[in-house]
């Protein structure tokens, strides 16, 4: 039997703005020029004969760029929301892989190993591997969900400080320069079938 491996990836955009905070800067009359990003991700891929498919949902995920709290001007990352990794069995898998998922890990990289502002990273992921734990969702598949409050364990922003506008456009210029990604594999690798 062809053994494939799936990996999920996705990429997260972490944006800069005013979410919880607002970054003031008092300057002139000039209306403050901001961006918006967003992450372009790949829908999931399918194989036939395997045993389910993988999709990772951040519908509900938000990560921005806010100021520290207490303060003005430094950065602060504020996640919300949950990160929710979901694996369905196809409708031939095995009765075991229908009741109890496939054994599976995920794990966090960046997009651009130079994501930096004035020459230090921008941030820095756990980029471990880490064991799934399936939980059924009444639907015949399985989920396991990552809310914000453990993202921040994997996930961390690079204090900047930024007086001024001109900082703050510099930082929102570079901060669309990368991606949280996340992979979510079974560990098995694609076999290449000889035919003899």
């Amino acid at each position: 039997m062809k053994k494939i491996s799936l990996i999920m990836l996705l990429a997260l955009c972490i944006t800069i703005g005013g979410v919880y905070a607002t970054w003031v800067y008092s300057q002139s009359d000039d209306v403050a020029d901001i961006t918006g990003a967003t992450a372009v991700t790949m829908t999931e891929a399918t194989f036939t004969g395997t045993y389910g498919t993988y999709n990772v949902d951040t519908n509900g995920l938000t990560m921005v760029v806010d100021p520290k709290e207490g303060t003005t001007h430094t950065t602060a990352l504020k996640i919300d929301g949950d990160l929710v990794i979901k694996f369905t069995p196809n409708t031939y898998a095995p009765a075991d892989v229908k009741t109890g998922g496939v054994p599976s890990t995920f794990a966090f990289s960046l997009s651009n190993a130079n994501w930096q502002y004035e020459g230090q990273n921008i941030m820095t992921v756990d980029t471990e591997k880490h064991n799934i734990v399936w939980a059924p969702d009444g639907s015949g598949a399985f989920t396991y969900t990552i809310p914000a409050a453990d993202l921040a364990n994997y996930i961390s922003l690079t204090e900047f400080t930024l007086d001024t506008k001109a900082e703050y456009d510099a930082y929102d210029l570079v901060l669309t320069n990368g991606q949280i990604v996340v992979s979510v594999s079974d560990g098995k690798n694609a076999s290449t079938i000889v035919n003899n």
